[in-house]
């Protein structure tokens, strides 16, 4: 399905692959080191995350929507139409939910790449390793792959350095399709309403959700 290949396969493991880095810090130079852990800083500051994103991709496709994510275990991905995609995570389960069609898809969140940035502690180190880290023109780009995966696995995000801040993600799928997502206008450390990452009150068959904490 073109919009689950869209959400699931791109933007989502940009967006939360970047808490499981495996710093490759002796082939990195001092400053680029301090870049690196200067991110770890950051990610492990944001308590709470508001913004509106755009998702551009070279194979043409375009999307908007608005990102809520509360540390540890919660994100809701809403996009606009004509794209009938939800994405909420509820600390225990991801929920891939097509308003059109009214069919929903869970995944475990400790399984989805994701799960590493919503955690209680971004810890960078793991499964993936930093390959790349570029310090030019106000911006820090830090590209980041998973161990043994070849280069369709690498996603690079893009800070700006003053104020030190998430602007942006890319991620190449398997493809060969790079897609870039923007956070616009970002808010932090506002208070995100427990209804947000609750999925009790969908229309899905058969399914029956929990409004409570997990």
């Amino acid at each position: 399905m073109l919009y689950r290949r869209l959400v699931l396969g791109l933007p989502l493991v940009g967006l939360f692959l970047l808490s499981a880095l495996g710093v490759g810090r002796a082939a990195l130079q001092p400053e680029e080191v301090q870049a690196v852990l200067k991110a770890e800083l950051y990610l492990n500051r944001i308590t709470s995350l508001h913004a509106r994103f755009v998702q551009v991709s070279s194979n043409g496709a375009y999307a908007e929507g608005e990102v809520h994510v509360r540390r540890p275990g919660r994100l809701r991905f809403e996009y606009d139409a004509p794209h009938p995609v939800l994405l909420i995570a509820d600390g225990v389960n991801l929920l891939y939910y097509d308003k059109e069609l009214k069919q929903a898809t869970f995944i475990p969140l400790r399984e989805t790449p994701l799960w590493f940035l919503i955690r209680k502690q971004v810890d960078l180190s793991g499964t993936v390793q930093v390959t790349d880290v570029s310090l030019a023109a106000g911006t820090v780009r830090i590209t980041v792959q998973e161990k043994g995966a070849d280069q369709t696995g690498a996603v690079t995000l893009a800070f700006s350095d003053q104020p030190f801040a998430l602007r942006s993600w890319e991620v190449t799928d398997a493809q060969g399709i790079t897609t870039r997502v923007s956070l616009l206008n970002p808010v932090y450390g506002r208070k995100a309403a427990d209804k947000l990452f609750e999925y009790g009150d969908l229309d899905v068959y058969g399914f029956r959700g929990s409004k409570k904490e997990r």
